[in-house]
């Protein structure tokens, strides 16, 4: 009973704290916020059977419940001889808290199996188990901190010997789980706290070994920090931050894998502190190729044994090979785990001792390394497809121990992976960002005969037995039959491709391979011999070739292709559908290298290699007049010249195949840049404008005419499909898009089989093991589908949220979607669970941060609110929700505004800045802007601009920014000293932007006056190079940074998808242009009368 009073007077303090710490306003860090714990956990597990860090203790303890809660939080505990860290699961790398010893003032038992770590700032309570368990734990705790007491020399509480050796610190925000930290960068690690306060107090969150970390840049303020058992994604505070952050967090990592370090480095992997062959210590050479430290007695037989079998290096002296990837592969496997392969099957009588004389060493090392004689055969071992296809696999993991068993087991290191855009191991190493498994690749390469192999001139000739037609008037295209084709001797050799009766008579007829404009490998069935490729000619002429097998035709079309193609297309072009040149505007004298591999395009202009996703293209046109195409894309536009040759007519037919079909499964539907279908993504975000407080959205029918007309649309090019609300109610777009979830090829899980999966995974009674099965179904669904499972779940949520509203509740919306997303008649009662448990568990399926997504869900519920407020009783013009930024592009300054057809910029200003409660000054000026973010451009909206139409300009990726305008002023005052004919001119430096690579500035003359703009190559007088209507120019401040222009005043004028940079010298003329161009284009009325700005208002 005593020990009872004592733990609710405990709890009654712990409130008492709490409450204390709320009402002091001072006080930094609150109660709640510094009980929290982060949950970092892994995705690769590390496999521990070489500790690294030296534990004095672990097991398993109850910590106290966060917040004064009741219910304890059973944790893995950690002893080392510096920190108490405490984590999710014993498997688990990055812990939830540390405590540095040096902040413990004493440890103490307080009865009822708990003891306490007192320190000036904090109590830190553990339950165990057992009486004893709890002794041992105070016992190796009151030594630990013994040994601390004499070793502190500085006030710092969290560091060694109060070590205060930073090389970097500041805030930055950790994506997942979203939160703040204050990270220290301290000799070889990166620390992670709750605030700066509680490193002061030596309480930490983490600690992360930069020895085996790589730093990647992930774009606007963002960087990764990937490690073997993790990927951190952060948030600076600044593009200049993040820049300070990656330099400071590389050089981390370069002087922890120093090379006057590398043996250090090394041995701290406990294993690779003896020699992998006769356990010698402190081995200093090391076979990079086989991954094994070595002696110096073992590394001169191995030595020995030649290059093609052990590539020996020296820790010490050989500087240039030691790269972080290869430090990081000795780390990762360490002579440990490479002898669980090399030397499984070692009998006591033959292993090798220190002392053993050069011939035993050379037996022994023969045996293990030349004849296998000891190594563990893998499971696959003689199955050779199965084996390279294990290995295709294995890249793509964390797994290198089974990439080393595999290579010498027979996996061919040079096989195909069935990838076109990475047809190597080694590529496809690369493309999933594992440069440890590269690095293990490529040093097992035979570099003797292996440098490149699409570079190697062996592979571009062949000789063997083709089919060929007899020549004819009948189009190669046009379907052939047996009968039609003539076995020829092909030869393929100094640059001519020639062909025979057979291998002994006279040449039938060739082509010189730089004369081949294009090579087309077809689809299997278009001709009786089911696997051919086409070529043609510069004269026109095509040639049609086939084979019995696919190999075959592979290995033709592949040597033709590197005769043919330019070098800086050797390491990008694997197998591929189709190859050749293209007139183009802007490649190079008017021609570009084309390579069609899947869905992706892959470019050469110039010397650049541009790679497009046909599926993501923002347009794709053709012209009625010339046959010309247009492609428009997120990186620039393409425009491709008609030709006249046969060959034109089989690229416009695959581009646009390639670009994306209605019928076809998702991973083959035209999408967006966030892999989600183009018409499901469209119908979503209809919805979600238009439908959200809709009673029984989903439920209710749409018209089913209308229905099957919009599908048709979508069906045809979903690209181009746009509507209006009295085009199709909302109920028949939600209804269009049930039918296309319905319909679509293999729907969104993926076929019948992998539907199965998910209806067993709710059969499962504990919710945990539930949802790890869902979030390993979701992991093993393609890259497209697990988007659009992930958009689709994400919009339900968002109308579950306003359920009271709509009245679809969870269960309502797994009833409508069960047999949707299942495609069956929805007799089976888990198809609604199933969707009902992945709108419930959202964030942990998804891995999806929670306060993130209420305040997305919040800000779109007050919009919506205050809109149906607001709504008067009878129909007005259609509105929709629209996020304006203020002041600036960033996380948590967008605004959700109910945006009419017919609001105008000044009442977009005025409703946001009423939003926030901003009450301008009267000297301020503030001005809605449209962004072109990627550009780095900004346009000023006229105040009676509608802004409904800039925000949804098509193929453009535009924001609308609110913000206080500091040129006006000059602008108005500049126009006020003119005269009544505002006119312009003089010498500027001018740019064409046609690509990022358009950066030569030519001087023009140019001429603003009446309406038209114009340009002269020298002198007013000579003639016009060109001349616009200035009512019809877009108007933009700024540039693209790439164009790398010669001072920062700059106006982009854009018309009819072309782009000019006009360069002024200083901000005077660039106001002084600006200033014309507006009073010609608005006719003078710039800005808005005082009584009109009053009128808004108010």
């Amino acid at each position: 009973m005593a020990v009872k009073q004592q733990d609710l007077l405990r709890d009654m303090q712990n409130c008492f704290n709490h409450l204390k710490v709320e009402e002091n306003k001072t006080e930094t860090v609150s109660e709640r916020h510094r009980n929290e714990s982060i949950n970092i956990g892994c995705t690769e597990f590390p496999d521990y059977s070489e500790e690294v860090r030296s534990v004095l203790k672990a097991g398993w303890l109850e910590k106290t419940p966060p917040n004064s809660g009741v219910i304890y939080q059973r944790r893995w505990v950690q002893l080392d001889s510096e920190y108490l860290r405490y984590f999710q699961s014993p498997k688990e790398v990055y812990s939830k808290r540390m405590i540095s010893l040096r902040c413990v003032d004493k440890v103490v038992g307080v009865g009822d199996l708990k003891f306490e770590l007192h320190s000036q700032n904090r109590t830190f309570l553990f339950r165990a188990d057992k009486t004893e368990e709890i002794n041992d734990w105070v016992c190796c705790l009151e030594k630990a901190l013994s040994d601390n007491r004499n070793s502190i020399e500085s006030r710092n509480l969290f560091f060694k010997r109060g070590s205060v050796d930073f090389s970097f610190e500041g805030y930055l925000e950790l994506m997942s789980p979203r939160i703040k930290v204050y990270t220290i960068i301290s000799r070889d690690k990166l620390y992670l706290f709750k605030n700066r306060e509680e490193h002061f107090q030596g309480v930490g969150v983490t600690d992360i070994d930069m020895r085996m970390a790589r730093v990647k840049d992930g774009g606007k303020r963002s960087f990764t920090l990937t490690t073997p058992y993790r990927t951190f994604s952060f948030l600076a505070e600044s593009e200049s931050e993040k820049q300070r952050w990656c330099d400071s967090l590389n050089e981390c990592v370069s002087r922890s894998l120093s090379c006057d370090g590398v043996c250090e480095s090394l041995w701290r992997v406990v294993s690779n502190q003896q020699c992998a062959d006769c356990s010698a210590l402190m081995p200093e050479w090391a076979s990079i190729n086989l991954c094994v430290l070595l002696c110096e007695k073992c590394a001169g037989v191995h030595r020995s044994l030649g290059q093609n079998v052990s590539k020996v290096r020296s820790l010490k002296l050989d500087e240039r090979v030691w790269t972080d990837d290869l430090i990081r592969v000795f780390l990762q496997l360490g002579n440990a785990k490479a002898n669980t392969f090399w030397g499984a099957n070692i009998p006591p009588s033959e292993s090798l001792c220190v002392n053993a004389n050069d011939e035993h060493r050379l037996q022994h090392i023969t045996a293990k390394y030349v004849h296998g004689k000891y190594r563990k055969y893998h499971t696959l071992y003689g199955q050779q497809e199965a084996l390279d296809s294990a290995l295709c696999k294995a890249v793509q993991s964390s797994d290198l121990l089974e990439i080393l068993t595999l290579l010498h087991c027979g996996a061919d290191i040079k096989c195909h992976t069935g990838i076109p855009d990475f047809p190597t191991p080694l590529s496809l190493a690369k493309r999933s960002g594992q440069s440890a498994q590269a690095e293990l690749l490529t040093q097992n390469l035979n570099t003797e005969s292996f440098e490149s192999v699409l570079k190697d001139v062996s592979i571009q000739s062949r000789r063997g037995y083709l089919f060929k037609p007899a020549s004819s008037s009948r189009p190669i295209t046009e379907h052939k039959n047996k009968a039609d084709f003539a076995r020829r001797w092909s030869c393929l050799e100094g640059g001519v491709f020639s062909y025979y009766k057979n291998d002994h008579s006279k040449k039938c007829g060739g082509m010189k391979t730089s004369d081949i404009i294009c090579l087309s490998v077809n689809s299997p069935g278009k001709h009786v011999y089911e696997h051919t490729f086409e070529l043609y000619t510069e004269e026109g002429r095509g040639y049609l070739f086939g084979a019995d097998d696919a190999n075959t035709v592979r290995n033709w079309s592949k040597a033709i292709s590197m005769a043919m193609l330019p070098t800086a297309l050797f390491d990008i072009c694997g197998p591929c559908d189709r190859l050749g040149r293209l007139r183009c505007v802007e490649g190079s004298h008017g021609i570009g290298w084309f390579c069609l591999s899947g869905f992706k395009l892959h470019v050469l202009l110039e010397n650049t290699v541009q790679t497009i996703d046909l599926r993501k293209l923002l347009s794709l046109s053709h012209s009625d007049s010339d046959g010309s195409m247009v492609l428009v894309w997120r990186g620039g536009t393409l425009h491709v010249l008609t030709d006249r040759r046969p060959h034109f007519v089989g690229w416009q037919t695959c581009i646009q195949q390639k670009s994306g079909a209605g019928d076809q499964p998702l991973s083959h539907q035209q999408l967006t840049e966030l892999d989600v279908p183009v018409t499901i993504d469209r119908c979503l975000d209809h919805v979600t404008r238009y439908g959200l407080l809709s009673p029984g959205i989903y439920r209710k029918n749409g018209v089913n005419s209308h229905t099957t007309k919009l599908l048709e649309r979508f069906h045809n090019d979903a690209r181009s499909v746009s509507w209006s609300e009295s085009d199709f109610s909302v109920d028949d777009v939600a209804n269009t898009l049930k039918r296309f979830l319905r319909e679509v090829k293999d729907g969104v899980l993926n076929g019948q089989d992998n539907a199965k999966s998910w209806l067993k995974a709710a059969d499962l009674e504990d919710k945990t093991e539930r949802i790890y099965y869902y979030q390993n179904l979701l992991s093993n669904l393609p890259i497209v589908n697990r988007a659009t499972l992930k958009a689709l779940t994400h919009h339900l949520l968002s109308v579950q949220h306003l359920s009271n509203e709509n009245q679809m509740t969870k269960r309502n919306l797994g009833i409508v979607f069960g047999p949707t997303l299942f495609q069956t008649d929805g007799t089976d009662v888990k198809e609604p669970r199933v969707v009902e448990e992945l709108i419930q568990n959202y964030c942990s399926i998804f891995n999806v941060s929670e306060s993130e997504l209420l305040r997305q869900l919040n800000l779109t519920t007050a919009a919506l609110n205050k809109h149906k407020s607001e709504r008067p009783s009878s129909k007005t013009t259609s509105s929709i929700i629209c996020a304006v930024d203020l002041e600036r592009i960033e996380e948590g300054s967008e605004v959700l505004v109910q945006v009419g057809a017919n609001m105008t910029a000044v009442e977009l200003v005025s409703e946001v800045l009423d939003h926030k409660g901003v009450k301008p000054a009267n000297e301020d000026f503030w001005s809605c802007y449209e962004i072109l973010e990627k550009e780095e451009m900004d346009r000023m909206l006229h105040y009676h601009e509608k802004v409904s139409p800039v925000y949804f300009s098509p193929g453009l990726q535009c924001h609308l920014l609110v913000k206080k305008n500091h040129y006006i002023s000059n602008i108005l005052k500049y126009l006020e000293m003119m005269e009544e004919n505002v006119c312009k001119s003089g010498t500027l430096r001018v740019c064409e932007v046609k690509s990022e690579r358009s950066k030569n500035y030519c001087s023009r003359y140019c001429e603003l006056s009446g309406t038209t703009f114009r340009m002269h190559k020298e002198l007013q007088n000579s003639p016009c190079e060109r001349e616009w209507p200035v009512k019809e120019l877009k108007v933009y401040n700024g540039y693209r940074s790439k164009l790398h222009s010669p001072t920062p005043w700059g106006i982009t004028l854009a018309h009819d998808k072309q782009q000019w940079y006009l360069c002024c010298d200083n901000e005077d003329e660039f106001i002084e242009w600006t200033a014309t161009f507006f009073s010609i284009q608005y006719d003078g009325d710039i800005w808005p009368s005082p009584l009109v700005m009053q009128s808004h208002n108010s």
